[in-house]
């Protein structure tokens, strides 16, 4: 789920930031754009289970980690700028992508289990 509001945010951003600059500010949102939905088409069509060689989960929070560091960047480039409404709107709208970034980055390594102990199995009588 957070997935789609990150991928809409950041269509909103990459939007905003498109009809005011060029260049970084709107080849880094586009970039994040493509890949929040490159991940999302590949939980969506299930390729994820036969593509095993990977370990998806993690690479989705790097992605999402990565993603919210670049439009980190940009948003405040942009802010510091302020040169058009839409810099200001694009830039807004990223700092709310960046934190729907970082909520799919925790929510999904919170479904990691890496050192988790198993639950206790029930003895058989």
């Amino acid at each position: 789920m957070e997935l789609n509001l990150a991928f809409t945010v950041g269509f909103v951003a990459f939007v905003s930031f498109a009809t005011c600059f060029s260049g970084a500010y709107v080849a880094i949102p586009l970039l994040e754009l493509l890949i929040t939905l490159a991940f999302y088409l590949l939980y969506l069509l299930k390729l994820h289970s036969s593509l095993t060689l990977i370990f998806w989960p993690l690479t989705d929070v790097l992605s999402s980690l990565l993603a919210a560091l670049f439009l980190l960047i940009i948003c405040i480039a942009a802010l510091v700028s302020k040169t058009t409404a839409g810099a200001v709107t694009g830039s807004v709208c990223g700092f709310a992508a960046i934190c729907l970034y970082f909520a799919d980055a925790y929510l999904t390594y919170k479904l990691i289990t890496f050192n988790q102990r198993r639950a206790p199995k029930a003895e058989a009588t």
